[in-house]
């Protein structure tokens, strides 16, 4: 405490606490602890409420059919094309159906949809190499899920995905291939079950943005840490 706060204190004039900031909460000097100020007010605020939420890596096989229109030529069997989640998308799911077990708690069907891009690194200048497909699989999960919450995926991350042509056909009448490729994919699907809310919470009140600041670059660079 400063010599001014000191004097105050021994005169009887009430001291006026510091603006609260976020971060750590101060260090209480008599406890080497951090406390925070009590909060002076409750607000009502709008907010998505998760009621319950769950997640599962899940492993799934897909084909797609196409040819080289749609696809390019230079494909042979045993080569592989890249796989990613379509730029801008995002993997979704729509409830199917849903049985009551209980105490808010239903088993839920949802068919889960993700959009992939697949790429093909052996098509000639001018001709079409993307191609987007969504494969969908289904899944059963129990979740605390009232009648008016929404279920929802988009968290959800797909963690690989790897496509081997399988089969390429050339057609000498048409001159054209058939491509059948495989595709494996990876997915951390997270789902939850979530509903627009008014709470009550404590409050410090609004948050004021502090003053931007630039940090300068470190001046020689660091090396990477050691591994072990």
């Amino acid at each position: 405490m400063s010599e001014v706060n000191n004097e105050q204190v021994q005169a009887g004039i009430p001291t006026k606490p510091a603006p609260v900031q976020p971060g750590q909460c101060p260090i209480n000097p008599r406890t080497g602890r951090p406390e925070c100020p009590p909060p002076d007010r409750i607000e009502c605020i709008v907010v998505d409420k998760v009621y319950d939420s769950c997640f599962q890596v899940d492993n799934r096989s897909r084909e797609i059919f196409t040819d080289e229109l749609e696809f390019g030529t230079g494909l042979e069997a045993g080569d592989t094309v890249s796989c990613n989640l379509t730029e801008g998308a995002e993997i979704t799911c729509t409830e199917i159906s849903r049985t009551p077990v209980g105490d808010g708690f239903f088993t839920i069907t949802l068919l889960v949809s993700v959009p992939v891009t697949v790429t093909n690194p052996e098509a000639a200048k001018g001709e079409c190499n993307q191609l987007t497909r969504i494969f969908t699989f289904t899944k059963t999960v129990t979740l605390c899920a009232p009648e008016g919450v929404d279920l929802d995926c988009t968290e959800s991350v797909l963690l690989s995905c790897h496509c081997v042509v399988t089969n390429a056909n050339e057609f000498e009448e048409e001159g054209e291939a058939e491509y059948a490729i495989t595709c494996e994919i990876q997915v951390c699907l997270v789902i939850k079950s979530i509903l627009r809310v008014q709470l009550l919470v404590p409050s410090y009140g609004f948050c004021v943005p502090a003053p931007c600041v630039t940090l300068p670059g470190v001046c020689p660079p660091l090396p990477p840490e050691q591994c072990f």
